[in-house]
């Protein structure tokens, strides 16, 4: 009976440790998997917009710059983007000095300029402009500017998984601005704020 007693006490220290190195291993991978978790709800708050571009207009274009256009006489800003400002210059991989925001503008010139462009949007701007998708055809203007290095992501919380690839895929390939050395145009419009 009193052996019994002593194997009873170490098999129950035993299983008493194997209970504690459980928990453990438990607690770590609950902390593991919620961190996890958190990050992938994360991304996803990133990726999902909160406005519904519900709206739509057509009509022949006029590119003003980089990231803004008239469809229909509409002045429109391409929702998502950030185009160097047009008097701004960037650094090709020469190191060399360029006008980077009129090299922008002729891009979306060629793509859309004179063309009918059908826009869809969710609001306006505090600058009364449109907030828009646009696309020549079945072509994303949005995206063929971040595709192209000729734009960067302006608000990544209002962006998506296949701006973020093709931003990605532009920076890779050091395509358009991202070729060489460059200011973000909201860091130039800071730096060179408009008169009025």
């Amino acid at each position: 009976m009193i052996r019994f007693r002593k194997d009873y006490s170490a098999i129950q220290g035993k299983f008493s440790n194997f209970l504690a190195i459980s928990f453990l291993g438990i607690f770590f991978t609950v902390i593991f998997l919620t961190a996890n978790s958190a990050n992938s709800q994360s991304k996803n708050l990133y990726v999902k917009s909160h406005l519904q571009f519900d709206k739509k207009f057509s009509g022949n274009t006029f590119v003003i710059d980089g990231d803004s256009i008239k469809v229909g006489g509409k002045e429109v800003r391409l929702f998502g983007i950030d185009a160097p400002e047009y008097s701004q210059s960037c650094f090709n991989a020469k190191k060399e000095e360029y006008q980077c925001g009129q090299a922008s503008r002729s891009f979306l010139i060629d793509l859309a300029g004179g063309k009918n462009v059908e826009c869809v949007y969710a609001e306006k701007d505090k600058y009364d402009r449109f907030l828009g998708k646009c696309f020549v055809g079945d072509v994303s203007i949005n995206e063929a500017l971040i595709e192209n290095g000729m734009a960067v992501i302006y608000n990544f919380t209002e962006s998506d998984e296949k701006m973020d690839e093709l931003e990605k895929v532009a920076q890779d390939k050091k395509l358009g601005i991202w070729q060489g050395a460059f200011q973000l145009p909201k860091d130039y419009r800071k730096a060179h704020p408009r008169v009025n």
